[in-house]
């Protein structure tokens, strides 16, 4: 069966059955539905190859992630990929962490209508550039990053607001003795920091680099800031994690040495993902609101590819979850 059939069955012409097809504005929800049921009656998939060719479109947006075993990635590409699904685009999923060779060569393989990087790590000059050369027309959508690019757009999860809650909460439940542990030196801890140190500031507590551990991102990195904590005595009852993983990583040793949480010392992570539901008692912890910031990043991206005018920067407020921690 071919388009003229189609269009024969559905009662209308060949030109609004390949309208439909190739996702085309200005065709009535009556009409677009009539021509998807004949569509779908009769088992016909357009070749996406042709349809591409012809409309200088495939449909499809590129979503590159730096890790896609972080469960809060996963999260975010599935909001996405389901606003996405509803304006008719497909996605592609690419999985590179640093490995901007193989980036370079995956994406140049693809016809992409859109690109959205997914965490500030890709906030570098290595894309900076890669998009200037290769890409400088197509829609950039950096998702909790930033890129100053013409054609790129941010939607941004206002981290040190975030961190600024975290504190007001803890200082209100009486904590002073705050320590920090940080992970990376990326946009996003750098916002998160940046806030941390600025409540602390507005309470008039002390905090310094003797307060502040740096480790990884991941439940062994939480074990170890609990290691070093115990070993250089810190004076602690607060102790702020960057990431929720790290969090829950602090706070098995930390009760595995038999200290009380929060009676002793309270925990605070960043993201609020499920694992924190996982804990006991529940995590407290920053939910960075990923399902309105994946809202604003598709609405923007798609009035770019629409050739609108669209905000290039905007900012999500998060808001705290209170688990048992604190």
């Amino acid at each position: 069966m071919n388009i003229y059939d189609i269009a024969k069955k559905a009662g209308v012409s060949p030109a609004t059955v390949s309208r439909v097809i190739n996702n085309k504005p200005n065709i009535s929800d009556r009409t677009y539905q009539k021509v998807q049921a004949v569509l779908k009656e009769n088992n016909y998939i357009p070749n996406a190859i042709a349809r591409g060719l012809v409309s200088n479109s495939m449909n499809l947006i590129g979503i590159i992630v730096d890790d896609i075993r972080n469960l809060y990635r996963s999260h975010i590409i599935y909001e996405l990929s389901q606003l996405l699904n509803q304006h008719r685009y497909n996605t592609i999923i690419f999985d590179f962490g640093n490995q901007d060779n193989d980036l370079f060569n995956s994406l140049q393989q693809q016809q992409l209508d859109a690109l959205i990087f997914i965490g500030s790590s890709f906030s570098t000059p290595y894309v900076t550039d890669y998009i200037s050369k290769y890409y400088p027309a197509t829609p950039v959508m950096m998702f909790n990053g930033l890129l100053d690019l013409p054609n790129a757009y941010s939607v941004i999860c206002d981290e040190a607001a975030g961190m600024e809650l975290i504190v007001e909460h803890l200082y209100r439940t009486g904590k002073k003795n705050f320590v920090y542990v940080n992970y990376s030196e990326n946009l996003a801890s750098q916002r998160k920091l940046a806030g941390f140190c600025k409540k602390l500031e507005e309470y008039g507590l002390a905090f310094d680099e003797s307060r502040l551990i740096t480790t990884t991102g991941d439940f062994e990195g939480g074990r170890d800031a609990a290691a070093r904590l115990l070993q250089y005595s810190i004076p602690c009852d607060a102790l702020v994690c960057g990431l929720d993983l790290i969090a829950m990583g602090a706070m098995y040793s930390l009760k595995y040495f038999g200290y009380s949480i929060p009676g002793d010392i309270a925990i605070t992570g960043f993201d609020n993902i499920i694992y924190g539901k996982l804990s006991d008692p529940f995590l407290t912890s920053v939910d960075s609101n990923h399902k309105e910031m994946a809202r604003v990043a598709i609405e923007n991206l798609l009035g770019a590819l629409r050739k609108e005018e669209a905000e290039k920067v905007v900012y999500v407020r998060p808001f705290l979850f209170c688990g048992g921690t604190s």
